[in-house]
């Protein structure tokens, strides 16, 4: 970031670490500051406006989320996933997206299940985008919606947590163009299952997607030829 530039925040409402974090976590997700990458104490203090204190502080909580790693005598880095953490992040999504994805078709509302059937020939999704925070793939999309529609917030919250972190290899990884195409199948495969309320379906449907997900990701994370 410039040396110059400033975005200090707000002088009320949460305390300094609440919003310090905030901050870095959408610059994260954002892609802002790359995998791999030093956060400099110094310098985000003071585009922020603040103490290195909240800064600090801001960056333990991001490192408990798995978004940044804390290296003795060196300080604060981006975290950069390697294919067996991918391996073990996926492997965590597909068991709580399963269970979302069944939940979902037995509890999804009228209104929920409207929107998912606007969702079906498309990845992106429905309204503005959400807070950079909790979103899983960008735009709030199927994953997003499906969290909601399954009712339970204490799983929601485990599946933001595990997205989070899979989004930072967005930042360090290619891209194969042809897996948008594969997702949207994918995706309206799984949206069909829970319209029809078929929750055994529904989460087989997830499984697949998730493994083929898991899939590009891995070969998005090989050297180019």
């Amino acid at each position: 970031m410039s040396s110059t530039e400033r975005t200090p925040i707000a002088r009320s409402g949460n305390s300094f670490s609440d919003q310090v974090e905030r901050a870095l976590r959408q610059q994260i997700l954002r892609g802002r500051h790359e995998p791999g990458a030093r956060l400099n104490e110094v310098e985000i203090a003071t585009e922020l406006g603040v103490s290195r204190g909240p800064v600090r502080e801001a960056m333990q909580r991001l490192a408990r989320d798995g978004l940044v790693e804390l290296q003795a005598h060196r300080g604060a880095f981006v975290r950069r996933l390697g294919p067996g953490e991918v391996r073990d992040l996926f492997e965590v999504r597909v068991a709580l997206e399963r269970t979302v994805a069944g939940l979902a078709a037995e509890r999804a509302t009228p209104e929920q299940r409207r929107q998912l059937a606007e969702l079906r020939g498309t990845t992106t999704a429905i309204g503005d985008p959400a807070p950079p925070d909790v979103r899983f793939q960008g735009p709030r999309d199927v994953h997003a919606l499906l969290a909601t529609a399954a009712g339970n917030a204490a799983l929601a919250s485990h599946v933001v947590l595990v997205n989070q972190e899979l989004q930072l290899l967005r930042a360090q990884s290619g891209q194969i163009p042809d897996r948008a195409e594969h997702a949207i199948h994918e995706h309206d495969d799984l949206i069909d299952a829970v319209l029809a309320g078929d929750a055994p379906r529904a989460a087989a449907a997830m499984e697949l997607h998730l493994g083929q997900a898991l899939e590009h990701a891995l070969r998005s994370m090989e050297p180019a030829d």
